[in-house]
């Protein structure tokens, strides 16, 4: 991807997941709700592939991580809220 080495645009992939992986990391647009609610299955099926995780650290950390923003992404949704970043 542009911005990691790559050549590849965010254009060209389909991914519910994109508004939130072409965000910036430390401010930018807020996400929508609706936006939350796209990003949130997908998140959640990566979430829940623990066993896939093994016993690396860094990548437990990770879904660990992600299990916490899809708390995030629902809190989001039920309350009509936009995700701030910042």
């Amino acid at each position: 991807m542009r911005g990691f080495g790559g050549q590849r645009t965010w254009n060209d992939v389909s991914t519910p997941l994109a508004p939130l992986l072409d965000h910036p990391d430390d401010d930018g647009p807020d996400l929508s709700p609706i936006q939350c609610a796209a990003i949130l299955p997908r998140l959640q099926e990566i979430a829940d592939h623990s066993q896939a995780a093994g016993t690396d650290p860094l990548l437990q950390r990770h879904i660990a991580d992600a299990r916490q923003l899809v708390i995030v992404l629902q809190l989001c949704v039920e309350k009509d809220v936009d995700l701030l970043f910042g």
